[in-house]
């Protein structure tokens, strides 16, 4: 359920594409720094559009560092960063997601890749756990709550794409501080987005497998594509209206690009690629 909140490359200007690489490099560096080199595994673009949102909003509270440095993925020419205070915090919650969701896929489907990657990962995420224990308890009781739904084969598709939404509300909420509403409000209605979009995307993939899904009997029924149109409009609505109330400045329009525009990259290249065969 990783890497849906991206941003609209073919939307931005030269400018806006290489201020997000900064922060994307940022997070990575960071990650590297506090976690080596197997943190930076963890990478994702969700984790650094809640570095750019937390960034904005406490733009101030902490110095930003800017500088240009080599890396292993870049080894011969120097790549521009940035980084402030919120990004350290972005850092250990991507240690912590990946643990937690790897831990997940071992105890529910006995995945070999999702033990390794447990094991790799178990010094990081306890340590992330120590500094950030109400995220990280978070984190494994909304993921806990929802494999006994999913084991249960429930498709009440709120209270399975809530328990993804509360736990993405844990993690939008950095200080519990008078912008939390907002906050929790951005993270829980784009967790719910996320987990249905993914379930969404890999609903064949699934019935091939004989594998759950949230959605197996909703696809069967009339309407089903126009109803979850509906749902992914209201759930980013919701996001945005949110996300206006917050004063964001810096990167405010990059931001914008990736809620109203990058989120839905995904769903636009599944309908392109169904539009023939319908």
């Amino acid at each position: 359920m990783f890497g849906y909140v991206i941003p609209n490359q073919a939307a931005l200007d030269d400018e806006a594409k290489a201020r997000y690489r900064t922060a994307y490099c940022g997070l990575c560096r960071r990650i590297g720094a506090l976690h080596g080199l197997r943190g930076r595994l963890t990478l994702s673009y969700d984790l650094t559009f809640l570095d750019l949102l937390l960034s904005s909003l406490y733009e101030g509270e902490s110095e930003c560092i800017t500088g240009s440095s080599h890396c292993p993925i870049h080894p011969i020419r120097k790549i521009n960063w940035r980084h402030s205070g919120p990004t350290d915090y972005c850092a250990d919650m991507s240690v912590a997601l990946h643990y937690y969701n790897a831990a997940d896929k071992w105890n529910d489907d006995h995945s070999l890749l999702g033990l390794g990657f447990e094991k790799l990962l178990d010094s990081p995420a306890q340590t992330a756990a120590q500094r950030w224990p109400r995220q990280c308890n978070a984190i494994r009781t909304c993921l806990d709550r929802l494999a006994q739904l999913e084991a249960a084969g429930s498709e009440d598709l709120d209270a399975v794409s809530g328990c993804f939404g509360e736990l993405m509300a844990e993690l939008f909420d950095y200080k519990q501080d008078h912008w939390s509403p907002e906050l929790r409000s951005i993270g829980f209605h784009l967790g719910k987005f996320i987990y249905l979009l993914d379930a969404y995307d890999d609903l064949a993939r699934d019935e091939k497998k004989s594998a759950y899904n949230p959605l197996r009997s909703l696809s069967r029924q009339p309407g089903y594509e126009e109803e979850m149109r509906d749902i992914f409009e209201l759930l980013l609505a919701r996001c945005a209206r949110s996300f206006e109330r917050l004063p964001c400045v810096e990167d405010a329009d990059l931001l914008r690009n990736i809620l109203y525009s990058g989120v839905w990259l995904k769903y636009n290249c599944k309908q392109a690629k169904e539009a023939p065969k319908k």
